[in-house]
């Protein structure tokens, strides 16, 4: 009995089992074909169509139009100070004396000299008239009267010295003499102060080989004949700074790739009113170059990369995902130029693209994107 009760039940136990497996593999094919199926929740936009410039963005620092050493010309004690460390000047202003007692008494010694001479040479002629005496004496006058006259005006000259005025508008640095140091007479003289004139003021930046060739390459003739020196525009930003807010212009290209660095120094020259542009900061350089383009414009967000390069997803007619290969140009803040992939207006994927596969069905939600700004 017990043979004939084995025998009878394992092929219907086999039968159970079999049955079961059946049910759990149709169970997973209809949940992976409602998978393939689900709609996927995405937001599109058209690509931004606008009118743009090719940009470059430079390591600069900013540097002062002029910086003089103010220096004492003649012997003699310093007197006076008449300025602050680090405040600004006017063209003209007193900065510094030189004690004058000794040089105003020269200038009144030559001056009485001059006087003389004039006088005896004024006599010598009217008395050449009378034949009252000779033109040698008459030239031996007029000779003394030239040097008494020169001697003069180097006192005047050497009295102008004890006073330094600022040669033009511009902040001062620290005073490095003190009141009541002689200062000798040497031929490079004794420097007190130095002043720097910043409005307007130089940015100096460098482009190296491979964006110099492809600036010439964008702007054809212009760079090598040096037309765009004065009207090329370059905008800066300092450090904390958006946008590119201070604005000037090219003036100046350095004629040689330097062969230390591979870099060409260019400079920017940039309106400084309210001095809020200081020598030695680091300042980023934004230069434009090239003609104005119309772009097609996309969030650099919604690019994707994988081995066969960079790529978005558009919309099919039937709102199905589909696989654009692209190439990507200039990045314009949030924003990147699409060079090739994308000659129509497609609806692109923005978001909503992380977990989307080709050719999976999507509900999209239209999104329109913002012009963005020049600057």
């Amino acid at each position: 009995m017990t043979f004939n009760f084995v025998r009878y039940k394992k092929p219907l136990m086999y039968g159970v089992v079999l049955a079961v497996l059946i049910a759990v593999v149709a169970s997973l094919g209809t949940s992976k074909k409602k998978l393939v199926e689900t709609e996927a929740s995405v937001t599109i936009a058209k690509p931004l169509v606008q009118e743009l410039q090719n940009y470059s963005i430079f390591d600069g620092v900013l540097n002062a139009e002029y910086t003089v050493n103010l220096n004492a010309r003649v012997a003699g004690y310093l007197t006076k100070l008449k300025f602050k460390d680090g405040s600004y000047v006017k063209k003209g202003d007193l900065l510094f004396v030189i004690e004058q007692d000794n040089y105003l008494e020269q200038v009144n010694l030559y001056q009485a000299i001059y006087n003389e001479a004039k006088i005896e040479y004024t006599r010598q002629k009217q008395l050449l008239k009378e034949n009252a005496t000779s033109q040698a004496s008459v030239d031996k006058a007029q000779s003394s009267l030239l040097q008494s006259e020169a001697s003069l005006q180097l006192a005047k000259i050497n009295y102008g010295y004890t006073e330094v005025r600022a040669p033009f508008d511009g902040l001062m640095g620290r005073h490095l003499v003190d009141v009541g140091t002689y200062m000798g007479a040497t031929p490079e003289g004794t420097t007190v102060a130095t002043i720097q004139k910043i409005n307007p003021i130089y940015v100096y930046f460098s482009i190296n080989e491979r964006d110099l060739l492809k600036f010439r390459g964008q702007s054809t003739d212009e760079l090598k004949d040096k037309k765009l020196i004065n009207k090329l525009p370059v905008y800066i930003e300092l450090q904390g700074e958006k946008g590119f807010p201070h604005e000037g212009v090219l003036d100046y290209g350095a004629n040689l790739v330097s062969t230390d660095t591979g870099n060409l120094q260019l400079r920017g020259v940039l309106d400084n009113p309210n001095y809020q542009l200081i020598p030695g900061l680091y300042a980023r350089v934004m230069a434009k170059y090239g003609p104005v383009h119309p772009a097609f414009l996309i969030p650099s967000t919604a690019v994707l990369e994988d081995q066969q390069g960079n790529y978005v997803f558009i919309l099919d007619a039937e709102n199905k995902a589909r696989r654009q290969n692209i190439i990507l140009g200039q990045v314009f803040g949030s924003m990147v130029e699409i060079v090739k992939g994308l000659d129509e207006k497609p609806s692109v994927v923005i978001n909503g693209f992380i977990n989307l596969s080709e050719g999976q069905l999507t509900s999209p939600k239209e999104q329109p994107l913002e012009a963005i700004s020049t600057r």
